[in-house]
């Protein structure tokens, strides 16, 4: 055999025990990922790489720098999980019922409805220090309120949000606890601005509103938000509330941001503060303002069999090699109002004012 032969055979050697101690490396390394629900299962082997300075060049005596790979399955299986508990957390409904009425009603039953008595005056004015006689003493004649009974309106909202991760985004990018509080919250977000665009939706095709064309405010954030302050004031329904603090106004999602910058000139905390009354936006297309009295309207949420009202689910679509996060849920609107007139004849009385663009 030639020196040249043997110097070939032994740098083949060389590169077969190198290669052999990295696979070790990377078997020894190794996790085994899992989820219960679908029964899918893969490894996931370590990454390895020679030890290398600052300038890139191997300077490591042949150390190997040995990464363990965290799969997709972690962050898919923590996002689902910190999106169902974020969901049906309880201060998620208590947020919610900042702005306006929401339930979570039990398995199987309907919306509870909101039922408010309208009392009719019977005072009489007299004069404590004067005696009366059966003939000219004060009298009026007895009038009865009624009860006006707010219920479930005809259609309800179904919705549901899903998300598609793909193993190949999720192995190259990583993610850090950060990344993913963040993830949760932009989820959560959405969520909130697509139901408030389906109950709109709702509210636009249904005999509950009642609708008033005005002109659309323009001109700097601050006299926008001062034309809607005074728009929201002369059309709100002094029955149903005498202050905008008993009002839920729905506003446009591109309408936020000028009230937010309103609320920063004004030297206000946020929106709500600036109109003095609880603020929600929705999404899609602007439809104007949605004034919504607060005594008298409410969100009902349906809930599963097992008592969460936004059940999410996780599973996996291997065609794709991905995961696939859902979100759904039912909620009924309680906006529906009826009451009897002076025949005693039952009609419906609109509750939400709409105010449109012209």
């Amino acid at each position: 055999m030639s020196r040249q032969q043997f110097s070939d055979t032994n740098t083949q050697s060389q590169r077969d025990a190198e290669i052999t101690r990295k696979v070790n490396l990377q078997t020894q390394h190794a996790t085994i990922s899992t989820h219960a629900e679908s029964g899918w299962e893969q490894i996931n082997m370590a990454s390895v790489a020679p030890v290398r300075n600052g300038d890139g060049s191997v300077d490591g005596g042949g150390a190997m720098h040995v990464t363990t790979n965290v799969d997709a399955s972690v962050y898919a299986e923590s996002f689902a999980q910190s999106l169902d508990v974020s969901l049906n957390d309880p201060d998620f409904i208590e947020r919610l019922n900042e702005c306006l009425t929401a339930e979570i009603r039990p398995y199987r039953t309907e919306p509870t409805p909101i039922t408010l008595a309208v009392l009719a005056d019977n005072s009489v004015r007299f004069n404590p220090t004067q005696r009366y006689a059966d003939s000219d003493k004060p009298t009026s004649i007895i009038k009865f309120g009624e009860m006006v009974t707010v219920d479930k309106a005809n259609d309800a909202v179904m919705f549901n949000h899903s998300v598609e991760l793909l193993d190949f985004h999720m192995d190259t990018a990583g993610f850090t606890e950060a990344s993913l509080r963040h993830a949760i919250g932009q989820a959560l977000v959405d969520i909130c601005a697509s139901m408030s665009s389906h109950c709109v939706d709702l509210l636009v095709n249904a005999e509950l509103t009642q609708k008033i064309e005005v002109t659309k405010p323009t001109g700097i954030p601050r006299e926008q938000a001062e034309d809607i302050i005074d728009l929201l004031s002369v059309n709100l329904t002094p029955a149903y509330g005498a202050t905008l603090s008993d009002y839920t106004l729905l506003i446009p999602a591109s309408l936020e941001a000028i009230l937010e910058r309103a609320a920063q000139r004004a030297g206000v905390e946020d929106v709500e503060e600036l109109l003095g009354c609880g603020v929600m936006e929705y999404s899609g297309t602007d439809r104007g303002l949605f004034l919504l009295p607060r005594r008298f309207t409410a969100l009902s949420f349906r809930s599963t069999a097992d008592g969460d009202a936004f059940p999410v689910t996780l599973s996996r679509n291997a065609n794709k090699q991905a995961w696939v996060i859902e979100a759904r849920g039912v909620v009924d609107l309680v906006a529906s109002a009826t009451a009897k007139d002076a025949d005693g004849v039952t009609v419906s009385l609109p509750l939400i004012t709409q105010l449109t663009w012209k």
